[in-house]
């Protein structure tokens, strides 16, 4: 038995418990595929370097939503009363979860970009922040606000990287002379795959930043 088989099988009975239906083993093959993040049953079967049998290992799980609204599209022949695209993954995350397949975060989103910015970044801004402990030791400010301006997104082949540009704000001491209250920062966050193409480790963060001085003139 593989982990492939097993979600595919798993569909096929969650599908006729709840309707009394049979939905292929087929077209559950490519849902399970579909939600690993591959466009076919076969290419998942022909994964080498990121099997799914490693998914035991990834802290951060993203079910390609978008692949698997995909293929309930294209798919021909399938039930009309099928679950939805979130309602499939919530059962696949569930299942793999009871069966001590994966024990991490799930990250259940079609927009990952801003699931890092509010759900990653937002929870635990320490992350970035404790990386430019240089940059605020120099000031007299009082930093307590992160702002992420723009997120970049590269999913490569061994591993997602997200680059997030934006600036950590704070409060100038009013009796005290200026030395900036803004340090623009870059962080990117790298997320190397374990298995398939939506199971990750926890992210390596690099941020760099630098005190924005762009006010000093009117305030000097």
């Amino acid at each position: 038995m593989t982990i492939q088989k097993d979600c595919a099988d798993h569909l096929r009975a969650h599908y006729r418990n709840l309707t009394g239906g049979k939905l292929g083993s087929g077209h559950a093959h490519e849902l399970a595929a579909a939600f690993f993040g591959y466009s076919s049953a076969a290419a998942l079967r022909a994964e080498v370097n990121y099997p799914l049998s490693n998914l035991v290992r990834a802290e951060i799980l993203i079910p390609d939503l978008a692949r698997m609204d995909q293929r309930i599209e294209q798919l021909q022949g399938l039930p009309g009363d099928l679950p939805g695209t979130d309602d499939l993954a919530n059962v696949l995350c569930a299942y793999l979860e009871a069966q001590g397949q994966f024990g991490g975060d799930v990250w259940q989103t079609r927009d990952i970009a801003e699931y890092i910015d509010a759900d990653f970044i937002q929870k635990d801004t320490m992350m970035i922040e404790d990386s430019l402990s240089s940059e605020i030791a120099v000031t007299n400010a009082y930093f307590d606000e992160l702002y992420v301006e723009d997120m970049m997104l590269d999913d490569g082949l061994d591993a997602l990287v997200a680059i997030a540009t934006g600036s950590l704000n704070g409060e100038n001491d009013p009796d005290r002379a200026y030395y900036g209250d803004k340090i623009n920062f870059e962080t990117v966050m790298t997320f190397n795959r374990v298995a398939g193409r939506t199971a990750y480790e926890m992210p390596i963060l690099e941020t760099g930043g630098a005190l924005d001085m762009s006010l000093y003139d009117e305030t000097a």
